[in-house]
Parts: structure tokens; sequence; C-alpha cells
């Protein structure tokens, strides 16, 4: 009897024949020669998107969720503090809702020493994909915003303002946000011009790093006059262990520094308090100081209160008379300066 010789395949990998049978390839089992697998690793060493795909499997594994806006970091501290808040002398804001999507509003405010009455009208648009809003008072002065989402993940936005007013000036921003699973980037620009250059260009980036803490950076670049520029970097971090607390740190440029604490105390209270503190020798600026605020929700009321180091302290109350009906009472005391303010306001809705 004749045997057939085993099969046997070469160094490059190519099938031979031996007695009567054909020898199987590297490829036909699955394998592939040494000198191929030198060449794959030496591409993915070199090629920057083997890393950059490495890195969103990685960050796919991870699951981390979105950290939000870089300019709302603080956005329980806002709602917190009265900063937003305070108003002086009589005030009354009238809302009516026309339609599921349309909304118009009336402004009253009595005059102060110095200061005029005035009437501000504005309407507000909005469904899924588009805001819109717009105001004008007696004075001419309009501002307006539009928002509008291009896809689930893209955003672009636009803000005007024109004044009529010596102490007032005229803006165009422009405004384009991509949100995407774990992260947000912004960029901006203000007042842009084509001819000579002169603007804000703003661009900014946050990333979560773990399910409680992102961090992120925003590079300004701004040109109020042509060959004059400026540029500052700022960094960002927030860190928030559970759903009823959150630490926030930012810098703004080189020169200032503000740290803040929120914590939701119960269902009803809340509390806050921010550390500020500049460093800017060259404006004869070397300053520190500190706020706190608490903000309680009766069942008819809303109570916010808020001092600082500067022996300022202030309060509002907001009481729920009916459904859509509230009366606000505010009150500022300044202790070092000597001067007071108080306002009265009304809400109504319909």
């Amino acid at each position: 009897m004749d045997y057939a010789s085993p099969p046997v395949a070469d160094k490059g990998g190519q099938s031979q024949t031996v007695g009567s049978m054909t020898a199987p390839t590297i490829s036909d089992l699955g394998l592939k020669p040494k000198f191929d697998l030198e060449e794959e690793l030496h591409f993915k060493f070199w090629n920057p998107l083997h890393y950059y795909k490495a890195l969103n499997q990685h960050r796919m594994r991870l699951d981390l969720p979105n950290p939000g806006q870089f300019e709302f970091l603080n956005k329980e501290l806002k709602t917190t503090m009265l900063t937003n808040f305070m108003f002086d002398g009589g005030r009354a804001d009238l809302a009516k809702l026309l339609s599921q999507n349309f909304q118009v509003m009336h402004t009253f405010q009595l005059g102060l020493p110095g200061k005029p009455s005035s009437f501000e009208f504005a309407g507000v648009y909005a469904d899924e994909d588009t805001m819109m809003h717009g105001k004008m008072d007696t004075e001419f002065n309009f501002q307006g915003r539009l928002n509008h989402a291009l896809t689930k993940k893209l955003q672009v936005k636009s803000q005007a303002q024109f004044s009529t007013t010596e102490d007032s000036q005229s803006m165009f921003q422009l405004e384009s946000e991509y949100t995407g699973s774990d992260y947000t980037s912004n960029v901006k620009a203000i007042n842009p011009s084509l001819v000579d250059g002169t603007g804000i260009y703003m661009a900014n980036y946050l990333q979560s790093i773990t399910s409680k803490l992102g961090i992120g950076a925003e590079l300004l670049y701004q040109s109020p006059l042509p060959k004059v520029q400026e540029t500052s970097i700022s960094f960002a971090m927030r860190y928030q262990p559970s759903e009823d607390r959150a630490w926030v740190a930012q810098t703004q440029g080189a020169n200032m520094l503000s740290m803040s604490y929120w914590r939701k105390i119960s269902e009803k209270c809340e509390a806050a308090a921010e550390l500020q503190a500049i460093n800017a020798p060259s404006y004869g600026r070397r300053e520190a100081s500190c706020s706190v605020g608490v903000k309680y929700e009766f069942a008819a009321s809303t109570v916010r209160a808020m001092a600082d180091s500067f022996g300022k302290v202030s309060m509002l109350l907001e009481e729920k008379i009916a459904p859509g009906f509230s009366f606000l009472i505010s009150g500022e005391l300044d202790h070092l300066k000597g001067e007071n303010k108080f306002g009265v306001g009304l809400n109504l809705e319909s």
C-alpha cells in the first residue's frame, strides 16, 4: 500500500502538495503569519486612531453620566441663593398662557429715586426642538434668544441685545453645543467681526471622570481692539457624591477662585455656601468674600435668606395666596454702607 505524506505548509503560508494530498494554508487554519502580526502591531502602535478607538471603548464600558453644562455647574447654588431673585421697589409680573407652546408676560416696575418707572413685554415660544424668547421695554431696549436642536445631541443658540440708552451696549452672540454620553462641549462667539477680527470667543469642555466627578476647562480669547488680544484659561471641577449634595470649584483666569457647597438638608430645606477669592495686584484688588444662603419651602410659601462677609443681609418671602397668584416681599440691609432696600411684588399666572 502507498501512504500519503502528511500535509505541510511552507514558511510563507502557501499550500504544498505532498504525495497525493494538498496541505492547508495557515489562513485556512484561522492563523496569521508571524510577519503579518508584527506589521499589524507596528501599525497600531503608530496609528492615533487606534488609541482613540480604544479610549472610546473604555468609556462605553464605564457607562458614565453626562456632567451637564459648563456654565451651569452651580445650578443648585443659583436656585438657593438670593442673587437672581432679589429686587427693590414695586413690581408686578403678569403671565398669560395663550397656547400649549406660546406664552406672553407683562412686567411693571415702579419708579425709584433716580430710576423711572418701566414696562416690559415678553413672549416665549417653545416646542420639542425650538425655543424663542424676546422682550422689549418702554425705552425700546430689545433682548432676544433663539435655541434650536439640529439633532438630539447638537444644538445651536443665538442671542441679541439692542439698546437705545447710553449706558448699555448692543450685543450679538452665536453658540453651538454638543452633548455626548459622558461629556459636553460648547463654543461661542460674542460680537464677532470678520473685518478687523475683534470680538470674544470662548470654548469649553466638561468630562465625567467617574459617576460622581466631572472636570472641565474653558479657553477665552478676546480682542476688544484691533491688534489687541488677550487669552485666559479656566478650570472647573464638580463632585456630587449623592443627589442631596454637591461640591464645585472653579477658576476664572489666573486671578479668581470660587468654591461652593450645596446641601439638601430635607425635602423642604436647602442650604449653600460660596467662597470667592480675587488676587489681581495689577488692578489693586486682593480680597475674598464668603456668602451663605438657605431656602425653606412651607406648604404655601417659600423663604430665601442670605448673608455675606461684607455685612449684607437679605431675605425674600414668596407667599402663594391662590393657585397662580403670589405675593412677594424682599429686603436687604447693608450694615457697612448703611444702605437699605425694600421691595414688594405680585405674580399672576393664568
